[in-house]
């Protein structure tokens, strides 16, 4: 038994004890606190007691304001989850279950589903009208068809009467392009940048990007026939002008393992592809009708994780390539070959952006990238000059022309040409750095622009050259300042020219900025070339894909030289 600390009180009896304790409290002495001891006082009533309510004492009205509690947060009304649908593109059935929770305390009448257009499906449930009980929760299977309008903005609502539940419905459906290139004639990819230039009279330019991301533009030409040709005809008539799920078939790939119908994975190589979350890949047969357009979750280095189960099954050897949303930019003509057979060429336009990393060469020089790589020089390359020349002609005299700048500008064409996924990454790369007419980059000319004629002493900053005219010509002048030492022992040299003379008829001295680290022999150089600051001169760039990325894909761009460094 537990032992508890007590302090008892003193008798009443005791002089020193608080006189207002009553005799009742007598009995509390010693340790017997049960039973309670009886009280020595009578309890009988001095008199009966009357009840007088209500009570009222100046009353008055008073201001109040009524708060909200958890309680009327969540009922008397009607709940749906989720309350939108944000399907994005939508190439094949999709489908999402809606619940609705009668939160109200008491029961209520569905009486009807409004909203239900083509294209659109509600099941899952009875028809309207039944009652919902009191806190009941009912689901609903909401499929979104690929037949159908275009864009899909609609609001299915839940009537109950006095109270509704809307759902809000957004996607836009698109139809795979399932028709097959013809491979014969290259597939030409476009990007267009957006660059605002501000150009002074002397030259010197203040640019800025537009855009965040290049518009793109497809060409191919197919060649149709029997049902396929049959099939493009009547698409044209009806989709012609509405959205087309693209594959992009200069990334196209060949299943290494068969599928299944029903699973949600697809094994693949994702590297130096446009696979991306929230976006769209299509497997392709044979032909036209034999497609499938899927919706990617995830993507990992070997796999795609699907947003849901494949619909049918696909072999080893079946082609898989990203997806993209084009529109026709421009109807398509067709050319009559036979009675069965004819010839389009097509241009997509992108409705979707496409990102690529951003990466300059990673050599420098005054604080600009260069762009060392030798340019494909199969076909000739084109050199020329612009000047900003303004002209006075009053058509009766001589003609007035000053140039502004007393600079040339040089006009540089660059060719290049790939092999495999991973140079075109890098050469897109190249072009998304450049933002089209924005980047400025250094250009070698890649020609043997100076002749050495002399050993070029260690520590020296002079090197003697034939004659070119280059102290009567070319000295201070735009594009002719700088110049790339390229040596048979691979290293690559960067100066600038401050100063040149003309020793005799044959050769001129040169100064250079820096110092020389080593002696170099004239027989040690490959070819001495000048380098020209230069943007792209204008914001488009062609891709030639000759077939998909692991094989060739050439492109071409001409250069204009700026004056910043």
């Amino acid at each position: 038994m537990a032992n508890l600390n007590f302090w008892l009180s003193q008798s009443p009896l005791n002089p020193n004890h608080n006189p207002l304790i009553t005799v009742d409290f007598e009995g509390f002495t010693g340790e017997q606190w049960y039973p309670y001891h009886e009280s020595m006082v009578s309890v009988a009533p001095v008199f009966a007691l009357t009840t007088h309510y209500p009570v009222e004492a100046n009353g008055r009205a008073i201001q109040y304001v009524k708060t909200n509690s958890y309680f009327d947060d969540f009922y008397n009304r009607i709940h749906i989850s989720p309350s939108a649908l944000e399907l994005g593109n939508v190439a094949s059935e999709q489908v999402s279950t809606v619940n609705l929770w009668n939160a109200y305390l008491v029961n209520q009448n569905l009486q009807s589903i409004d909203g239900i257009e083509e294209g659109l499906n509600v099941s899952g449930q009875p028809s309207p009208p039944f009652t919902f009980t009191a806190l009941q929760e009912r689901a609903w299977n909401v499929s979104i068809l690929p037949d159908g309008p275009s864009t899909i903005d609609t609001n299915l609502v839940w009537q109950f009467g006095e109270d509704q539940a809307t759902l809000h419905i957004t996607g836009t459906r698109i139809v795979a392009f399932g028709w097959l290139v013809d491979w014969s004639k290259p597939v030409t990819e476009t990007l267009q940048w957006l660059t605002d230039i501000l150009q002074s009279k002397t030259g010197y330019e203040q640019r800025r990007s537009l855009r965040i991301s290049p518009r793109i533009q497809y060409d191919a030409e197919l060649l149709l026939f029997d049902a396929e040709r049959q099939f493009f005809d009547l698409a044209m008539i009806g989709w012609g002008a509405k959205n087309f799920a693209m594959p992009i078939w200069s990334q196209q790939q060949w299943l290494t393992t068969a599928h299944a119908a029903g699973v949600m994975i697809i094994y693949c190589d994702t590297t130096y592809r446009n696979f991306k979350a929230d976006r769209l890949a299509i497997l392709r047969g044979d032909n036209a009708f034999d497609n499938e357009t899927v919706e990617i979750d995830s993507v990992l280095s070997d796999r795609l994780i699907l947003k849901r189960p494949l619909q049918k099954s696909w072999a080893k050897g079946m082609c898989l390539s990203p997806a993209i949303t084009v529109r026709l930019n421009g109807q398509p003509n067709l050319v009559k070959r036979t009675d069965r057979m004819m010839r389009t060429a097509i241009s997509l336009i992108a409705t979707e952006t496409l990102d690529h990393t951003e990466q300059m060469p990673t050599t420098l020089y005054r604080g600009y990238p260069v762009l060392e790589q030798v340019p494909n020089e199969k076909n000739d390359l084109t050199h020329s000059y612009e000047r900003l020349l303004s002209q006075l002609d009053n058509k009766t005299g001589l003609v007035l022309q000053k140039d502004h700048a007393q600079e040339a500008f040089g006009l540089y064409q660059y060719d290049w040409m790939t092999v495999g996924r991973q140079e075109q990454a890098t050469l897109r790369a190249l072009f998304y750095a450049l933002r089209g007419s924005q980047k400025a980059i250094w250009l070698p000319t890649f020609s043997d622009d100076l002749t050495v004629l002399s050993i070029i002493v260690a520590s020296g900053q002079t090197m003697d050259v034939q004659w070119c005219g280059y102290s009567r010509f070319a000295q201070s002048q735009l594009g002719r300042q700088d110049i790339q030492i390229t040596l048979k022992n691979g290293m690559v040299l960067y100066r600038r020219i401050t100063a040149s003379t003309e020793v005799d008829s044959s050769t001129e001295r040169l100064a250079v900025d820096e110092t020389f680290p080593a002696q170099i022999l004239p027989t040690d150089i490959i070819r001495v070339s000048f380098i020209s600051l230069c943007r792209l001169s204008n914001d488009s760039v062609v891709i030639e894909h000759l077939n998909d990325s692991d094989g060739i894909a050439k492109s071409s761009a001409t250069f204009r030289g700026v004056r910043e460094a």
